[in-house]
């Protein structure tokens, strides 16, 4: 789980903005022990008009992640997570996450440009004490950078040396323990990057393994306990569906393609599977008073879709420790949908985390989000900077009895688009 997190320098991010999901106690479902007398938002909601930056705080908390813990393989490629703000190109970026893995905090702060990580600092608190992790420092372009090892990973110095020399200067130095095998000493480098890499996710589901809904859907089917999961989801999402099952499907495939791929030189297992007659699909069985009938994958709504592909997160987040991001989660599902979507992450997950944007202010209204204000971000861009701006909740001062959807609906909180007239001149 996220205990806090800031960036600067970032997208439409000038200054420093943060978000921290630290709660002052067991107040609701909302909020979980993470460790002993540490209690954390499980839940984070971004609200702000289009254009105003709230996707932006998502990718760059997807974006620390991604460069503590993918390496590079050559030392000229670029750092892809570099997106500065459009008017401090030449500043690096700095970011700082502290988060848990293991039920262990972390603490972690980078700074890099498109080239080098010009500094990063990892610390840990295996023992409710603060400890070096590894510490370094950028030298030059053609020169090791400068590594510091924390005492309590009892690293030889045989494996400190190795890690050295194996660290580029465009990736971080946990990252290492992906690109090679080392000794039994690296434990604690390959013990948090496995965690990270298995608990962490992209926006919107992991990009470089994203799957589809067929596959989605045939996975859960092969998973007993997955599939009674969406069994019992879909129909209590009042869809009329009862159950699901793969199917195969013909294909249509032209003869004049056909005759093309044959006299390509292509592997023959490609030709094969491009040629292929059938096409592996989903069919629903849907439910009515006259019988039970199909209906195919291709014939569902948009927003069914769109619910049935969230499922496959939600069931990750209730039965195991994960960190999610959605960006626009309210889109194309009914408001009562989402919220019960919310409700059932909530009362059922643990040490789980779900971070989203959302337009759908009538949350603000549910009793549950209103007296935990600390789960709210208002987002809106500085007029004279043109920089997002992040503001929590329970930052306002409001007084408890009155209603945040109400404040935010008369423009009290900001974060709301500023429209012009309805009427249109054409005329020069």
């Amino acid at each position: 789980m996220i205990r806090e997190f800031w960036v600067k320098n970032f997208l439409s991010i000038r200054d420093r903005q943060e978000i921290n999901f630290l709660a002052k106690g067991p107040a609701s479902e909302l909020v979980t022990e993470v460790t002993e007398g540490v209690f954390v938002y499980k839940l984070g909601i971004l609200y702000g008009s289009n254009a105003s930056g709230k996707s932006n705080m998502l990718i760059a908390l997807n974006e620390v992640f991604r460069l503590l813990v993918l390496p590079k393989s050559d030392a000229n490629k670029h750092i892809n997570g570099f997106m500065p703000f459009a008017l401090t190109k030449e500043e690096p970026t700095e970011m700082h996450v502290s988060f848990y893995a293991h039920g262990v905090r972390y603490d972690y702060d980078v700074k890099f440009n498109n080239r080098f990580i010009l500094a990063e600092t990892l610390n840990y608190y295996p023992n409710n004490s603060r400890a070096l992790f590894y510490e370094r420092t950028f030298v030059s372009e053609n020169v090791q950078a400068e590594i510091k090892f924390g005492s309590t990973l009892k690293l030889q110095q045989k494996t400190q040396q190795t890690i050295r020399e194996n660290t580029l200067n465009n990736h971080s130095v946990l990252s290492v323990c992906r690109k090679m095998a080392l000794t039994e000493d690296i434990m604690p480098f390959n013990k948090l990057h496995g965690w990270v890499m298995e608990n962490y996710h992209d926006v919107d589901g992991d990009s470089d393994k994203e799957k589809g809904l067929v596959e989605i859907l045939k996975d859960a089917y092969k998973n007993d306990k997955k599939r009674k999961f969406f069994n019992q989801m879909l129909q209590k999402a009042d869809l009329n569906i009862i159950d699901f099952k793969p199917v195969q499907e013909d294909r249509f495939i032209p003869l004049d393609f056909r005759e093309r791929v044959l006299r390509e030189s292509i592997p023959d297992d490609m030709k094969e599977a491009l040629l292929r007659p059938t096409t592996d699909s989903v069919d629903f069985v849907n439910h009515s008073d006259s019988g039970n009938f199909d209906i195919p994958l291709g014939w569902q709504s948009k927003g069914t879709l769109k619910y049935i592909r969230i499922l496959d997160v939600l069931y990750d987040l209730i039965t195991g420790d994960h960190v999610y991001y959605l960006d626009e989660l309210g889109e194309d599902l009914h408001y009562d949908l989402l919220f019960y979507y919310l409700n059932v992450f909530l009362f059922n997950s643990e040490k789980s985390q779900l971070i989203i944007t959302s337009q759908e202010t009538a949350l603000l209204q549910q009793d549950l989000i209103n007296d935990n204000r600390g789960v709210v971000w208002f987002v809106e861009k500085n007029k004279e900077t043109a920089s997002s701006e992040y503001n929590r909740g329970d930052s306002y001062g409001l007084h408890k009895n009155l209603s945040l959807y109400n404040s935010y609906r008369i423009g009290r909180l900001g974060a709301k688009p500023e429209l012009g007239s309805i009427f249109v001149n054409l005329e020069d």
